[in-house]
């Protein structure tokens, strides 16, 4: 307890900031990007530094960028549905179609330092989460009280990144990377028990390292990323529902860029998240886990400059979700099952110092139900169905520092 009131400035600072994210998340519970340029072409430019948000993406390549600051909002209109089957004596019979449908906003900011020696960046983002509120419990046990129907998890990360780079042109960059989290749910206990926590806010800090590489070439560039497994605390209004810490995974994202012609580059990245290694995502609903799998990510980007005040992008991002057709029923308060992304962009310059972005991002409909073939819960859920799709809409201011007027 000491722990938490030493910290609690910190929380609620955080708290100010976020208590209006219920940020879902489509690269398993994360957003596919930050910001209007990063979602511009989906996630993808590990290797194409363009604004604040690389502080986190790459924390290397920001030794490429100016001094500037970034601000950004992203409004999140998504629909998550759910269809309980299965043994009646477990699950809700009246449930039928549950739909949860509404708009989230999730704010950012970033700001670039270059040094004398090296560059600094450091930023405020919300990165992930995962979110259900239907109106009525996915199981009979949950009806008394009417529970088991809600689930929140949202994060937000603030990197202080450090890029030097050598002689030789390439550039290492580091990161601290903090993490505060807000969760609640009022899911059932193993013991098949409503969570003594019901629904009230619980808050943990976390903390991470981050590592990045990069470097560029006339017509082409390279950038790589691995961030550490991320220790969060636990959360002690929900001991009896998380059986582990929610701690947040070990993931790598290498890419490329390609000047294929002074005015247009291609980006190319593969990302990989490591689900597998943090019991409470891994572990089967048996054991008090969701059952999720590591994750293979594919991104695709082309970013157009058309003349010095438009530039415009487009990206696709395809890969597994972390939930399978084994554990359906288990993640129907978690629904992270999004796969496919397309996004179009557009930046557009007003003058030396000032500039507005624009991205929209839409992920592709998705369902998937629970085959019976994974453990105890899986089988008493078997047929059970959830749906999610989205559109989001991102936008960005930007300030240039530049030189003083003389």
């Amino acid at each position: 307890m000491g722990s938490r009131t030493r910290f609690r400035p910190l929380w609620w600072g955080a708290v100010a900031v976020f208590s209006t994210i219920a940020a879902e998340a489509t690269d398993g519970n994360e957003l596919i990007g930050i910001g209007a340029i990063q979602k511009g072409t989906a996630g993808a430019g590990v290797a194409a530094p363009q604004d604040a948000t690389w502080a986190l993406m790459n924390p290397a390549s920001i030794i490429a960028l100016d001094k500037r600051l970034d601000i950004s909002l992203e409004y999140i209109d998504l629909f998550r549905g759910s269809e309980p089957d299965g043994l009646g004596l477990v699950v809700n019979p009246r449930a039928f179609h549950l739909t949860d449908r509404g708009g989230i906003l999730v704010p950012s900011f970033g700001m670039i330092w270059p040094l004398e020696h090296g560059t600094l960046g450091f930023g405020l983002f919300g990165v992930q989460g995962n979110n259900a509120d239907y109106d009525r419990p996915r199981t009979t046990l949950g009806l008394s009280r009417n529970n088991d129907r809600r689930s929140s998890l949202q994060v937000a990360k603030f990197p202080i990144a450090y890029a030097y780079q050598f002689d030789n042109g390439w550039t290492v960059g580091a990161s601290i990377l903090g993490v505060f989290t807000e969760f609640r749910t009022d899911s059932l206990t193993l013991q098949l028990r409503p969570t003594e926590g019901n629904y009230e806010k619980d808050y943990a800090l976390g903390v991470g390292l981050q590592l990045g590489l990069y470097k560029e070439w006339e017509r082409f560039r390279f950038g790589a990323s691995w961030t550490s497994r991320q220790a969060v605390q636990q959360y002690e209004k929900y001991e009896d529902a998380i059986k582990w810490n929610l701690d947040l995974p070990e993931k790598w994202q290498v890419g490329v860029g390609w000047k294929v012609t002074p005015k247009l580059e291609l980006v190319a990245d593969y990302k990989w998240q490591g689900w597998s290694e943090i019991n409470q995502f891994s572990k089967k609903t048996i054991e008090g886990g969701l059952g999720w799998i590591d994750q293979d990510i594919y991104k695709f980007g082309a970013i157009y400059q058309h003349n010095d005040r438009w530039t415009f992008r487009a990206g696709i991002s395809t890969g597994n979700a972390p939930v399978t057709e084994e554990f359906v029923f288990a993640n129907a308060l978690s629904p992270a099952i999004a796969e496919d992304h397309f996004t179009l962009g557009f930046s557009h310059r007003i003058n030396d110092r000032h500039e507005v972005h624009f991205a929209w991002t839409h992920t592709f409909a998705i369902e998937k139900s629970d085959n019976g073939r994974g453990d105890l819960f899986s089988i008493l859920g078997r047929g059970t169905k959830v749906e999610y799709d989205e559109d989001a809409y991102t936008v960005q201011y930007t300030y240039k520092f530049g030189k003083s007027p003389q």
